[in-house]
Parts: C-alpha cells; structure tokens; sequence
C-alpha cells in the first residue's frame, strides 16, 4: 500500500474497536477510533477517513444512522460500513437503502471477513 488509507471505527464496545483495530493495522491501514457518534463525527473531520466502520446502536437506539446521514453530507462518497449485534440484522432486521451504508456485517466480527469487506469497498 503507497499511501496508508484510513479507516475510523466508531463503536461503543472497546473489545470491538480493539479487534478492528488490531485486523485493519495488521494490513496496513491507519486506524482511529471513537466510542461514540458524536466523538465520531468529530474524528471525521479531523481525520478525514476513507472509510468507516460504524456501529448501529450506541448512546441512543439509533445513533448509528443518524451518524450515517450526517457522515454523508459531511463525506460524501466516503463508505461506510455499519456493523450490529441484532442477530441476522445484515440479511433481515434493517433496510438500509435509504442510508448511505455500502455494507452491513452482524457482530461478532469475523477478521478475514471484515479484512475482505474493507478491501472491497476501498477498492
């Protein structure tokens, strides 16, 4: 990789932040993370990612799509990749077509896979 992409995972689980955090650096891509949407939005534009893992549900039911509006009028054609902890939520519990969301991934995480879906969307 020439230039190090960057990748900001907001999620209010640490142990969440950690995993991704330990995946993404182990390839290559400069991480920062945030434990909240509002830290996340404000990272966003400190940093100025070329994606994000963002997590649904934080300080309120849905932080996580509101983040993702926001994110988008702030980034726009930045993707986001949103992860849940609502069993089967990427296949059957949300309708994300009105979000900006390219993917969504159901905790818990598996590495290659979130490693796959990263690399797909910087692509």
């Amino acid at each position: 990789m020439s230039e190090r992409k960057k990748i900001l995972v907001v999620d209010d689980d640490p142990t969440i932040c950690l995993v991704c955090r330990t995946v993404l650096e182990s390839s290559g891509y400069q991480v920062f993370t945030a434990s909240s949407a509002t830290e996340g939005l404000a990272l966003a534009k400190t940093e100025q990612p070329d994606l994000v893992v963002l997590d649904i549900m934080m300080e309120e039911v849905d932080s996580g799509f509101q983040a993702a509006k926001l994110l988008q009028e702030s980034h726009p054609g930045v993707p986001i990749l949103m992860l849940s902890s609502i069993a089967g939520a990427s296949s059957q519990v949300f309708d994300t077509s009105a979000l900006p969301v390219k993917q969504l991934l159901d905790k818990p995480i598996q590495p290659a896979v979130l490693l796959r879906r990263v690399q797909s969307l910087l692509d």
